[in-house]
């Protein structure tokens, strides 16, 4: 397991974006409503904030580990009590599940 991502939402992408270019220097990609950066090959994505709908994606601030069988590690973590946002399902990116640890906090794990 490796942590991947760390995904930011924000109502102010631009004055986010600003604030991590002096952190870890310019983003890989930069747009209105988003911005990705590289930080020794773990993502700190800045994403617009928006109403979701049932069935979206969360639009919640989370941490993203990539492990080799999203499956297995969903059914061995979902069998220790924590609460599943959303079941393991195929994105364009791989496949991931989305689970909350204790504090509420989301945590994504997706296809290595």
């Amino acid at each position: 397991m490796e942590l991947r991502e760390v995904a930011i939402f924000t109502d102010d992408v631009l004055t986010t974006t600003k604030f991590y270019e002096r952190v870890v220097g310019e983003p890989e990609v930069a747009e209105e409503s988003m911005a990705l950066f590289d930080v020794e090959g773990v993502e700190v994505l800045v994403h617009e904030t928006y109403d979701p709908v049932p069935g979206d994606l969360p639009c919640e601030d989370h941490y993203t580990f990539a492990v080799a069988d999203v499956d297995e590690a969903f059914a061995r973590l979902s069998e220790t009590n924590l609460s599943v946002h959303r079941e393991p399902a195929d994105y364009d990116w791989g496949r991931s599940a989305y689970l909350r640890h204790p504090d509420g906090r989301i945590v994504e794990i997706t296809s290595a």
